[in-house]
């Protein structure tokens, strides 16, 4: 079940990308629908022990590294791609 935020984040660590090893391993696809508001998809990868604790890491790591406003933001992990490394998708509504 995807993660909406806001949701109570976890801590974030000095270096999420290491100790995380959290990366965007996808270019961000832009929609803007006829009616409603256009959104930003972004694939990201992190290590974390369930689907759940991945899509609350990815929405810590975006909202504490960038100026991204996530308010509405839906993160949605996918099947792991190796034990302990999933593979996130962020949506965020926004003005692009």
């Amino acid at each position: 079940m995807p993660t909406v935020y806001p949701v109570t984040l976890p801590p974030v660590p000095d270096d999420p990308e290491t100790t995380w090893h959290a990366q965007r391993i996808g270019e961000t696809v832009i929609e803007r629908p006829d009616e409603g508001w256009p959104s930003a998809t972004t694939l990201f990868a992190i290590d974390a022990s369930s689907r759940a604790e991945a899509e609350l890491r990815v929405l810590a790591w975006i909202n504490h590294s960038y100026e991204d406003d996530l308010r509405q933001a839906t993160a949605t992990a996918e099947p792991q791609a190796t034990p302990h490394r999933w593979h996130v998708s962020l949506r965020i509504l926004g003005e692009f």
